[in-house]
């Protein structure tokens, strides 16, 4: 059972990432007896790149404890959708008149297809499959803590509400024109039921296809709600930003739109300037000066949270010795507990 799913969001190039990256690293030199997921939810991914190792779309392991991976979202999506597909295509086929009106079978074609599907409700999908107990009961790998890099702010929103995707939408709509069909037809006259007679003897297997897909779209819906409670319960949200206008009016936003899905514990204030840098040189002090009014006013408007600092550091946090040293500055010497749980 997953114990934690830390999710980090924020504006674009503030550090998601490798805050991420290197809070998966640090909790898994922590917590050695913990199976823990580094997920890049980000659509140019650069886990590969932080951690100096190719991972892709397969679960790669970084660590003894430690996996990643950068999922390809068109992958699952297909995965996902195939069987609906092939089961809505049957059904359709197997109706009185209407599985003969081809444009019926065209729009199947053209709507249930991965293509079709935006990449948040994609990433949705995926995000689903990796947090679903039941999946996870079946998996080789079980794991304890997961650590998201989520995109931001608006596609942070898609994935935190598991929402309808477009398959189960048309799916919807298709059984409620299949069945408005059927009853309109249950009401003619003996004389043209026994005209379309010939076109019906695919009524049972019609009935089980539509219990099928019945049961798919219940299960969806069971899925959605099982997950939306996980996230509730051990979800963990971080915002990162840096000191600055923009980045500051996005965390706030991001807090006001999250929060009847996940808890805020943290925020993280990336890339401030050293003050003894800022001594050296006209443009670094005047770096640093916006930077520190605008710190204050992110403690002040999340003082009810965590809020983590770190510098600027001189060399790229890539490899693992690079992400420790990233960790090590953000969190000095706080424990694997306090990082999970900053607010208790």
């Amino acid at each position: 059972m997953i114990e934690k799913i830390l999710v980090l969001g924020g504006k674009g190039g503030v550090g998601k990432s490798s805050i991420s990256a290197a809070t998966a690293v640090l909790l898994s030199d922590l917590l050695p007896e913990k199976k823990l997921l580094l997920i890049s939810f980000d659509m140019a991914h650069n886990l590969s790149d932080l951690l100096s190792k190719d991972i892709g779309n397969t679960i790669t392991p970084i660590t003894s404890n430690l996996w990643a991976i950068e999922p390809d979202a068109n992958v699952y999506a297909e995965i996902y959708t195939k069987d609906l597909v092939n089961k809505m295509k049957t059904l359709m086929k197997q109706m009185p008149l209407v599985g003969r009106i081809p444009q019926i079978e065209e729009f199947i074609d053209t709507t249930f297809t991965s293509d079709s599907i935006p990449l948040a409700l994609k990433n949705a999908m995926f995000f689903q499959k990796i947090l679903d107990a039941e999946d996870n009961n079946s998996q080789d790998l079980q794991f304890d803590i997961i650590i998201a890099d989520f995109p931001p702010t608006a596609n942070m929103i898609t994935l935190f509400e598991i929402p309808e995707d477009q398959v189960k939408v048309v799916l919807k709509y298709s059984l409620n024109f299949y069945n408005s069909i059927k009853g309109a037809m249950q009401n003619f006259s003996k004389m043209f039921r026994q005209l379309f007679k010939p076109f019906d003897d695919d009524y049972e297997k019609r009935k089980e296809l539509g219990k099928d897909i019945f049961n798919m779209m219940v299960a969806l819906e069971n899925r959605g709600e099982r997950i939306s409670e996980l996230i509730h319960t051990v979800g963990s949200l971080r915002l990162v930003s840096i000191a600055e206008k923009p980045s500051f009016e996005e965390v706030k936003r991001a807090r006001d739109l999250t929060n009847r899905y996940i808890n805020l514990d943290a925020i993280h204030i990336n890339m401030i300037i050293p003050k003894k840098h800022a001594k050296k040189c006209d443009f670094c002090g005047q770096i640093s000066s916006i930077q520190q009014r605008y710190l204050v006013e992110i403690k002040s408007e999340f003082k009810n949270e965590k809020i983590w600092e770190s510098n600027r550091l001189k060399e790229e946090p890539i490899g693992l010795e690079g992400l420790k040293n990233l960790a090590k500055e953000i969190y000095n010497d706080a424990s694997a507990s306090d990082i999970l749980n900053p607010k208790a």
